[in-house]
């Protein structure tokens, strides 16, 4: 395990061996990311902290997931038996597949696309007698999503934002999910926080598959996604958050950029690491860049360096 530790840079090598408690990985562009969480999962590994088993490790594509499990793989010379290297929807997905009478579901639901949405919630509009056109499902739906990944009940919208409409709606697109048997993406991670909260054997279980949880972009997290964490995370408090508040400009899913900047009152005694040393770009786009995010208003603070000289301004 000496030779992989070299592989990597003083900040990097500190966050691979951090030991038990809460971890934030302030990884800048470019730094090494996906090095140190995969590195991470194979030091815990060989100096046996972790079983394979009582590994879980999210993150938000499947590409990035794909990425990472190979690497892992290359790295601890096999498959992470037992563990989970995937998105957090494939995570909800392989818990509502295994308790799905315990969640409220169907033996074998099945999970809805954004066309079959729209689909869906333009039929809903009709047995409304409403015209899709005028209320177009599209945006229903991103209020919808909006809602449900805010933790708030799109049902009260009527009283707390004096929208009538999509409450209407609402309710009878999931009366219309619930009679077909099926589930969409927001679907499974609010049913896996409903069956960690009601089963208290299921999320024991879950706990210890996660006794070291590995969050990926952790910037993209979202208020519903920071409740399923919280829920999973054990007493001993093991998270590893690797992400970058700058690089939040680009949205997820309702993406909130405070879970990152307030990482340490959601998980106290948390401790930072910075991976500031860039090894993909030059110097003048750093300076560029560099030049232009100091402006954003919310951010934690870094400065990304290089060791790469020249470039065209």
């Amino acid at each position: 395990m000496a030779g992989l530790l070299d592989d990597l840079n003083d900040p990097q090598r500190a966050a691979v061996t951090h030991g038990e408690g809460p971890l934030l990985v302030l990884a800048g562009a470019g730094s090494g990311k996906t090095r140190v969480l995969t590195y991470r999962i194979a030091h815990l590994t060989e100096r046996r902290a972790a079983a394979p088993h009582e590994i879980t490790a999210v993150t938000f594509t499947n590409k990035a997931a794909r990425e990472m499990a190979e690497r892992v793989e290359r790295l601890v010379g096999g498959r992470l038996d037992g563990g989970f290297v995937g998105t957090f929807h494939r995570w909800a997905l392989e818990l509502l597949r295994r308790h799905p009478g315990a969640a409220g579901l169907p033996r074998w639901f099945a999970i809805i696309d954004g066309d079959e949405q729209r689909t869906m919630v333009g039929k809903a509009l009709k047995e409304l007698g409403l015209d899709a056109a005028e209320h177009p499902p599209r945006a229903l739906l991103a209020r919808f999503s909006r809602e449900v990944n805010g933790c708030r009940d799109p049902a009260a919208l009527g009283a707390r934002a004096g929208d009538e409409l999509t409450p209407k709606v609402w309710e009878r697109y999931r009366a219309l999910k619930a009679a077909a048997g099926v589930v969409d993406f927001d679907d499974m991670l609010t049913r896996t926080l409903a069956l960690l909260r009601s089963e208290p054997q299921i999320l024991e279980m879950v706990r210890r598959r996660g006794r070291w949880l590995l969050v990926d972009e952790f910037q993209d997290t979202n208020r519903l996604q920071m409740e399923l964490l919280a829920a999973v995370l054990g007493p001993a408090g093991n998270i590893t958050a690797v992400g970058d508040e700058d690089q939040s400009i680009y949205g997820w899913r309702g993406a909130e950029m405070e879970n990152i900047l307030s990482f340490e009152r959601h998980f106290p005694g948390a401790r930072v690491v910075a991976l500031e040393e860039n090894y993909r770009s030059t110097r003048p786009i750093l300076a560029a860049a560099g030049a232009l995010i100091a402006h954003n208003a919310g951010r934690r603070g870094k400065r990304l360096f290089t060791q790469r000289e020249g470039g065209d301004p």
